[in-house]
């Protein structure tokens, strides 16, 4: 999977396969462990490790509490930091913008793209002798780079979808970009965004392709949900069992269905 999940009190309960009491009364007596995410969440690491314990868990619970309620109190939460105060005679990106005529993604893209030179204090603003030699490359910036940022994947979807009438989804826009067939021009909050004009010259066919691609692969695929109830497991004891025996899931977080029922041949 693209980046490691995070599991709160519900996901977790779902995840195994658990009622949210009782996840609550195996936290309260250490069955499973405190989250070790800000206090509130748990890692998919310190998650994976608690299918294989699920029958000792569910077991217990049937037992009689007799320990004490917890009476520990919560960490302290750190101090809030220090705002630094602004450094003068300098400019960040908001304030270069509004000297140069620009909007501030203009003025970020242009730093990406060496058409400006990075900021030389703190590594976030731009001395004043700097920035005030700036404005006269506004134009063969405007040039460079025009005056639109570009759409998210999801919004690039849509364009395509408009103008196609074809099933397009954010999905074939990253496969799109996997296969070299559009490049971003640029990203917004660790997104990729992508120009009008690249998404307005993709062929028809292009785009048709990888929603076959899409399309053939979902029907030969499984979500770890439907794999799970496939084979009659709580979700989390699924993805451990799969990673044990070396199962990765493919595109769209899917699984090989002929994977998973060669799994549910061997068993965990």
């Amino acid at each position: 999977m693209s980046r490691p999940r995070e599991f709160g009190p519900i996901q977790l309960a779902r995840w195994l396969g658990l009622t949210s009491d009782q996840l609550r009364r195996a936290h309260n007596r250490g069955l499973i462990p405190s989250p070790d995410i800000d206090d509130r969440k748990w890692s998919e690491n310190l998650a994976k490790t608690l299918p294989d314990q699920l029958e000792r868990i569910l077991a217990e619970l049937e037992q009689p509490d007799t320990s004490e309620p917890s009476t520990q109190s919560p960490a302290p939460r750190p101090a809030a930091a220090k705002k630094r105060p602004k450094t003068r005679d300098s400019y960040g990106s908001i304030q270069l913008a509004r000297l140069m005529g620009l909007k501030e993604w203009q003025v970020l893209r242009a730093k990406q793209r060496g058409l400006i030179p990075p900021p030389d204090i703190d590594d976030r603003r731009w001395s004043q002798p700097i920035a005030e030699g700036l404005p006269e490359r506004t134009p063969h910036i405007l040039n460079e780079i025009g005056d639109h940022p570009g759409l998210g994947s999801q919004k690039a979807a849509d364009r395509l979808k408009e103008r196609t009438s074809l099933d397009v989804t954010r999905q074939d826009i990253t496969e799109l970009a996997a296969q070299d067939k559009l490049c971003p021009v640029g990203e917004y909050m660790g997104s990729a965004l992508y120009s009008l004009d690249d998404l307005d010259a993709l062929p028809t066919e292009q785009i048709s392709t990888v929603i076959e691609q899409r399309h053939t692969w979902i029907s030969q695929s499984l979500t770890a949900k439907e794999a799970a109830e496939l084979l009659g497991w709580p979700v989390g004891k699924f993805e451990v069992t799969a990673t044990r025996h070396g199962l990765v899931a493919g595109k769209l977080d899917r699984y090989a269905r002929t994977d998973v029922e060669r799994l549910k041949e061997t068993g965990p």
